[in-house]
């Protein structure tokens, strides 16, 4: 009688061969995936720049001139706000008065897509905002200058501030004034507007300490008067002082309100910007400070090499 042949299993050492090749493979394609998802993440995050490009210029369109970046009065609206019915938000934006953007019933716990970057791991509305509402904290900030000023003005420009950070009226984007496209002399091309602040300062979040992103800010001169009182705060603009994903908080760039908060973000190795033509580019953390500088002024006559 013949015998049937023997089933033969594997082994555990072939069971342990198998097992460490998955392994392998699985550690080789995890990189890529997490590639391939950051890409999808940052194109989905220059598209919301995009989508405010556009919305400036429908604005512009309208009015003849840009938004004010930030209003007198921490209560009243800044750019952000300003360009809602532009961004198909004209529904939140009617509820709103502009003088009063800390009403917690139509802004409290309400997430607005285009503000928000996909790439960060930072909540999109933190608690601890004004009054401990939940307002979301926009991924973007509009720039209104540099300091030290490129051109080497040191009055008429560049403010400082004994409460933290500079203000400046150097860019598109300031305080009480609202622009045409005539004042980027140097070139809308060349004029960053809107850069990207969606990541963390070191190990903290520093987008929403105490003060809505929404708001505005505490002087009531403009600041191309001359005079910008030494308590001056306000929220939505920066006045770039320091590199792009500095890891060090420093003077004026503790707190969201601050004038001189940092650039920054969870991608990889920059941060997205968006520029006074509308087009969105995506700024490495390599660019020197000089250049970073010249491109976040309007109006400074310098040449941007990089």
């Amino acid at each position: 009688m013949n015998q049937l042949p023997k089933r033969r299993g594997f082994t555990l050492i072939e069971l342990l061969v198998v097992i460490a090749i998955i392994a392998i493979l699985i550690g080789l394609l995890l990189p890529a995936v997490q590639k391939v998802r950051e890409a999808a993440a940052r194109m989905k995050c220059q598209n919301n720049f995009k989508q405010i490009g556009v919305a400036f210029f429908n604005y512009e369109s309208a009015y003849q001139k840009f938004p004010m970046g930030q209003a007198t009065g921490v209560a009243s609206a800044n750019w952000k706000v300003r360009i809602m019915p532009f961004l198909e938000l004209d529904t939140v934006y009617q509820q709103l008065t502009l003088t009063d953007v800390f009403n917690p019933a139509i802004l409290n716990n309400l997430t607005l897509p285009v503000f928000a970057c996909p790439s960060s791991a930072l909540p999109t509305n933190p608690a601890g905002t004004h009054n401990s509402y939940n307002y979301q904290c926009a991924a973007q900030i509009g720039i209104m200058g540099a300091f030290p000023d490129p051109a080497g003005r040191t009055t008429g420009t560049v403010f400082a501030s004994n409460y933290g950070g500079w203000w400046s009226n150097a860019n598109m984007l300031t305080a009480n004034v609202e622009k045409g496209l005539n004042s980027a002399t140097d070139g809308l091309s060349n004029t960053m507007i809107v850069g990207e602040q969606s990541g963390r300062v070191g190990t903290q979040d520093i987008r929403s300490r105490y003060y809505t992103p929404w708001g505005g800010c505490t002087f009531g001169t403009t600041v191309t008067s001359g005079t910008v009182p030494g308590d001056s705060w306000g929220m939505g603009l920066t006045c770039v002082a320091y590199a792009i994903n500095s890891r060090t908080s420093a003077a004026g760039s503790n707190d969201t309100y601050d004038g001189s908060t940092i650039m920054n973000s969870f991608h990889t190795g920059g941060i997205n910007t968006l520029f006074g033509d509308g087009s969105v580019r995506f700024i490495q953390d390599t660019i020197t400070f000089t250049t970073l500088q010249r491109m976040a002024c309007s109006d400074d006559g310098q040449v941007i090499t990089e």
